[in-house]
């Protein structure tokens, strides 16, 4: 035990650099945006009885009371009134014992037991900081299983400070998926390693109810059987003596996905109750995103300034390098390490939005595979620990720790922008404990707002075209006018492919047009409309109406609206504007202008 006293050391001052930085940081505010949507099981099911989210009126009332999320992406509504979380369960499940503790003590505490009051919040998040805890000695214990106290202790400082996982568990995502997931993949990996060096039932079980706990907190993390099922392939010895453990044991892989499947079936039978199927994809009611596989953006995904997995976190370049080291050295284990980091990358660098959001500094989707990436990371500084490289090897990781801390900072500082960084940005702002954003905003990617209703900024930046106009102009009477009623409920503008109307990665659209309603006009108002369609789905659709302070008639009224491009899918999607008039009651329409803004070629 006293020749592991280094690593154990260095694993007590990391927990402890987290806690401290956590609750420096008082966690009063934690079930919001994403983490809304993985809790919201809980409340749903033990509190309100409402698992189908039927009840809009509890659920209102905590949206305005505590304002989790803007809006309610995290629901699916479906055609039979009910509404379904577009998230899987597995987060709802880790959640539930510090969940029905809060639920306990909240009424003895003098809070409301409605899910979301303070001891909610706070004993949730000191659950989650508990996750990050076993999860660092877990690693720890990983780690010596394949490396001696040294290398062990290095490897922790590397991966836990050196990497986008030290801002994520201490900072803004100890409620989020990757905390718990990176806990349970070290655990997935230890557990592998026991199996092949002892295969017992109990392990195997154990196998299974972690990787079905992984699967079940993000589907797409079924990759991680790969790690069990090609651990110690890598050589022909290693591979025959799998074989003959699997000869010996050969229930075991069964018994693995069996236990695996029964605990993903609490999603299957969630799936089956709300909308008679056994697997639904949640994901399907925004076309504006969606995985594209062929090609991915893995290119973006590593390497681009806005969150480039390697640029933010350069210190995973060793790991990389590591598998070279592995492939020289040590070849037993690297078919499961391979395969995993290959399909891993290629599906989250699918995602169309492959940044995943602003919710972290680096990207936070490849945290949990740190567990796995350690290894090759720990392979390259043996290589390196016996070189000449020794040395400058060691001032490059600390430079790099260093800056990762340092950036994570800035990022929490606004210094590093959360989702619209570009290289000219990065480099005006690299090392600086303070800038002027309004100075520098002209350097960044366009800022995109959530609201509804948005405002050019900076239009001076900007060229403006006409992409499309009524053919003629009207006369001041309704002779010549559209007629829009029951039997035409539409007036046509532009549909354009967003590649014909900018090479930009954003564009903002100005529509205008005048609208006459009759005397006594008693119907609904008109829309003038605007969106973009991917296969011809609608997304970021947006659809504007007279105010009703403006309301006149037998006058044209003007209706105007900016509306900013969103992140396309394709640049094959297309641009659609028109005005809906969704009533039999006859109204006149004219002069439907819209116009592209660009960005002035520098």
């Amino acid at each position: 035990m006293k020749s592991n006293r280094l690593s154990l050391l260095v694993s007590i001052v990391l927990v402890i650099a987290v806690v401290v930085i956590r609750l420096t940081d008082a966690p009063v505010k934690m079930l919001t945006w994403d983490v809304f949507g993985y809790y919201l099981y809980l409340p749903a099911h033990f509190i309100y009885d409402d698992p189908a989210l039927t009840n809009h009126q509890w659920l209102d009332e905590i949206i305005e009371k505590y304002q989790p999320s803007p809006t309610l992406y995290q629901l699916v509504d479906l055609h039979n009134g009910s509404r379904l979380i577009k998230y899987s369960s597995g987060m709802a499940v880790l959640y539930s014992p510090f969940f029905f503790l809060a639920h306990w003590l909240a009424p003895l505490m003098g809070y409301p037991a409605d899910g979301f009051s303070l001891p909610y919040q706070v004993i949730l998040s000191i659950g989650g900081i508990l996750w990050a805890i076993v999860g660092i000695f877990l690693f720890r214990k990983l780690l010596l299983m394949l490396f001696n106290d040294k290398i062990t202790a290095l490897l922790l400082v590397l991966t836990i400070a050196g990497t986008n996982y030290f801002h994520l568990a201490s900072i803004d995502g100890t409620l989020l998926t990757h905390n718990y997931l990176f806990t349970l993949y070290v655990l997935l990996i230890i557990l592998t390693i026991n199996w092949h060096s002892q295969p017992t039932l109990a392990k195997a079980l154990l196998l299974g109810i972690v990787g079905g706990f992984i699967s079940l907190i993000r589907p797409s993390e079924a990759v991680s059987f790969l790690i069990p099922l090609l651990w110690s392939t890598g050589t022909k010895q290693a591979f025959n003596y799998k074989l003959n453990l699997l000869k010996k044991f050969p229930l075991h892989p069964f018994i693995v996905l069996i236990v695996a499947l029964i605990v993903g079936s609490v999603q299957f039978f969630y799936w089956k109750s709300l909308t008679g199927q056994w697997i639904y994809y949640s994901y399907s009611n925004n076309p504006g995103e969606g995985f594209m596989f062929f090609p991915p953006y893995i290119i973006d995904f590593l390497f681009s300034f806005r969150k480039g997995w390697l640029l933010y976190t350069p210190i995973m370049i060793g790991a990389i390098l590591g598998l070279i080291v592995m492939f020289r050295k040590q070849r037993e284990h690297l078919p499961a390490v391979i395969a995993y980091l290959f399909l891993t990358l290629w599906i989250i660098s699918a995602w169309t939005a492959w940044w995943y959001g602003g919710g972290s500094f680096s990207s936070r989707s490849i945290i949990p595979s740190y567990a796995l990436l350690a290894i090759p990371l720990g392979y390259l500084v043996l290589e390196i620990n016996t070189s000449r490289w020794k040395w400058p090897a060691l001032f490059v990781a600390s430079f790099f720790v260093l800056l990762n801390l340092f950036q994570s900072w800035q990022w929490e500082q606004r210094i590093i922008d959360r989702e619209r960084m570009t290289r000219e940005y990065y480099f005006a702002i690299f090392g600086k404990t303070k800038v002027d954003r309004e100075k520098l905003d002209h350097l960044l990617l366009v800022d995109r707002s959530t609201e509804t209703n948005e405002v050019p900024q900076h239009l001076e930046r900007y060229d403006g075209k006409v992409i499309y106009e009524s053919q003629h102009i009207l006369n001041s009477d309704t002779a010549e006018a559209l007629v829009l009623n029951g039997n035409n409920q539409f007036f046509p503008g532009p549909d354009q492919m967003f590649k014909d109307i900018t090479e930009s990665d954003h564009v903002w659209i100005k529509s205008s047009v005048e609208i006459w309603l009759p005397e006594t006009y008693q119907g609904s108002l008109p829309l003038l409309v605007v969106t973009f369609h991917y296969n011809g789905q609608a997304y970021k659709y947006r659809g504007v109406s007279i105010d009703e302070s403006e309301v006149v008639t037998q006058r044209w009224i003007p209706l105007t609206y900016w509306y900013l491009s969103p992140e396309v899918r394709t640049p094959d999607d297309n641009l659609k504007v028109y005005v809906w008039h969704n009533d039999s009651s006859p109204i006149y329409v004219r002069n439907l202008k819209v116009e592209a803004f660009e960005l002035k070629m520098l």
